[in-house]
């Protein structure tokens, strides 16, 4: 199965970089002044708290490292959500003969009431695209996301002429 028509890319979340630092940071300092605190004061109890405090900053670091991966196969578009680097979600999956509109984000018109949103991009900037199709669950659906070269050269030969996407890379 991994021929001409399979295209894979695992995307990291980029828009998340400041809460995750802050999430590490804070928690890194919440830490150390309930050490200091347990040491001034003789406490045995708050060291428990310190690793309790340790652990759950720990825990909303990992579980907000986000990827995106990618997956063609033939016509049909796989989209997975990793947490941490260890759980994986289903997200969705549709062909992308069904795209109905595809291009850059910054060019998209502008999307219409009651539109199911999936996001799943590195950031929504300048390398974000967006399709728009109908999915059996969702309904109409905007789909954003960031593939790379080898995805764009690719669905430039293989989506709906009437789209008129063409990738130059």
């Amino acid at each position: 199965m991994l021929g001409s028509d399979y295209r894979e890319l695992i995307v990291p979340r980029l828009d998340n970089t400041a809460k995750k630092n802050g999430i590490l940071i804070g928690g890194a300092l919440l830490t150390l002044a309930a050490v200091i605190v347990s040491l001034l004061y003789g406490n045995i109890l708050t060291l428990f708290v310190a690793a309790g405090i340790g652990f759950g900053s720990w825990w909303l670091w990992t579980c907000n490292r986000i990827e995106y991966e990618y997956v063609i196969a033939g016509d049909e578009l796989n989209l997975t959500k990793i947490l941490a680097e260890s759980r994986r979600k289903p997200m969705m999956a549709v062909s992308i003969k069904k795209f109905t509109a595809f291009g850059k984000l910054s060019e998209a018109p502008a999307q219409p009431a009651g539109q199911t949103t999936v996001l799943a991009c590195a950031a929504k900037d300048d390398t974000a695209y967006y399709a728009e199709f109908d999915h059996e669950t969702l309904g109409n659906t905007r789909l954003i996301w960031t593939p790379n070269d080898d995805i764009l050269a690719y669905l430039s030969k293989h989506l709906p002429r009437n789209l008129g996407f063409r990738y130059d890379g």
